[in-house]
């Protein structure tokens, strides 16, 4: 069977390694037709999202096999999914084959139910054979047929590339393919619609924050430069610091400021100091904290107790702070340090039950003891608090270890933290709070 794309070469190595690739992933999700489809489709439905699919014209005897591949593509294409899904899948080869396997089950789902159900089958091939009188009818619904498919196969991906584009826009490409990945491999739309609204939340909460905030106060912070006034070049890596007009004399009078740079006239840039917090963060992913404060229910479009607190810790990764992050419910988890990690992280998390916050600070505590650059950390506790068992004095142990301690209790009280550590209560998930809290902690 020939492919149905005109601007595939399918004898191509890389299109022949592209084919193994999706059938790899196929076998993995055990599409259960995959070994009895022709090559070409698997190369067809890798590169109708890939790049701007060219279908070939049919011919006059084309097989019905062809021609119900090309009916599925064709319905496909002109789908409102696939109008969303095209604009992030364009020259990504990983989040073109997410959603080749996709528009291969719902091929592999006609299959099997031409298999199953003789009726359906006569209902197929009518609608392939243009000559039969019953042909138009059949198309119409073998056309419904697919279009559910489709939905429920693809789902819908109206928010799906706005999302992403806001992601690329504050975060850069690589963070956005990441998050496009996500999205597209989320089988479920309501889980889906429920990941989006997280991370507009979020990101609505960074661009709101993230420059109406500097760094943390804190006098023994690490200090590094920023450009600040002008001055003489004292040292050579001040070279890349130097003023338009001294740059100008560089490029096109170099005797001059050879001259320049010999009496040490040379102007530049002067950095100043800013301060550079190192925070050691404890995030609690119980199942509460997905919720809103006033109300214990997760609501599309408000902002969740989860996502205010992730949305502090990348704030403070933007700010070039050094931070450490562990997220923690019943268990703790692995130690993030950038914030594209901590961003994935929050669209990975599993809204589980039970909170162990004693645990939590006790895997902090050792992990200053093990790595002693991390007491020279705050340690931040964001919690709203449902943990009936904590333990008052593993923040003694904590304040011991670190340079400081404090619990940022969202939307709740536990009166054996609030006795035991300094504690800011947050009432409000907005921008004006985390700014507030920033500058607090």
């Amino acid at each position: 069977m020939p492919g149905i794309l005109a601007n595939v070469d399918y004898e191509e190595p890389l299109t022949r390694y592209r084919i193994r690739e999706v059938l790899i992933e196929a076998r993995r999700r055990s599409i259960s037709y995959i070994d009895k489809m022709k090559q070409e489709v698997l190369a067809d439905s890798f590169y109708v999202h890939y790049r701007q699919p060219i279908l070939k014209m049919p011919t006059e005897n084309e097989d019905m096999e062809t021609s119900l591949w090309r009916f599925v593509v064709s319905t496909y294409i002109r789908s409102e999914a696939y109008n969303d899904v095209s604009r992030i899948t364009r020259l990504n080869g990983r989040l073109s084959r997410v959603m080749a396997i996709k528009l291969l089950k719902v091929y592999n789902s006609i299959l099997s139910k031409m298999d199953r159900n003789e009726a359906f089958r006569q209902m197929v091939e009518s609608a392939m054979d243009q000559k039969s009188a019953s042909s138009r009818e059949s198309r119409m619904n073998l056309e419904r047929e697919v279009r559910s498919l489709i939905n429920f196969y693809v789902g819908s991906m109206k928010k799906v590339s706005e999302t992403v584009n806001k992601v690329k826009m504050l975060f850069g490409d690589s963070v956005g393919h990441e998050i496009a990945d996500i999205l597209l491999s989320t089988d479920i739309d309501p889980y889906r619609l429920r990941l989006i609204s997280m991370l507009n939340s979020l990101i609505k909460l960074i661009v709101d924050t993230r420059y109406t905030v500097d760094v943390v106060e804190d006098v023994d912070a690490e200090r590094v430069g920023t450009v600040g006034g002008v001055k003489r070049m004292t040292r050579a890596s001040e070279l890349r610091d130097m003023i338009p007009s001294e740059r100008m004399l560089m490029k096109f009078a170099k005797p001059v400021f050879a001259y320049k740079l010999a009496m040490g006239n040379v102007l530049v840039r002067e950095r100043r100091a800013i301060k550079k917090p190192k925070i050691y963060m404890l995030i609690d992913k119980s199942g509460s904290m997905f919720y809103t404060v006033n109300i214990n229910i997760f609501e599309v479009g408000a902002i969740s107790k989860i996502t205010w607190a992730t949305a502090l810790a990348v704030i403070l990764a933007m700010k070039g702070g050094n931070l450490a992050v562990r997220f923690f419910d019943q268990q703790v988890y692995p130690m993030l340090t950038n914030k594209n990690d901590i961003i994935k992280m929050l669209l990975s998390l599993i809204p589980l039950g039970g909170t162990d916050i004693t645990n939590a600070v006790r895997a902090a505590v050792q992990d200053a003891v093990d790595k002693p650059s991390l007491r020279d950390y705050k340690l931040v506790v964001i919690t709203d608090g449902e943990d009936d068992n904590v333990d008052p004095t593993v923040f003694n142990k904590a304040k011991s270890i670190f340079r400081s301690v404090k619990v940022l209790l969202i939307g709740g009280e536990n009166s054996v933290i609030e006795e035991n550590a300094e504690t800011i209560k947050i009432q409000e998930l907005t921008s004006e709070s985390l700014s507030h809290t920033i500058k607090k902690i």
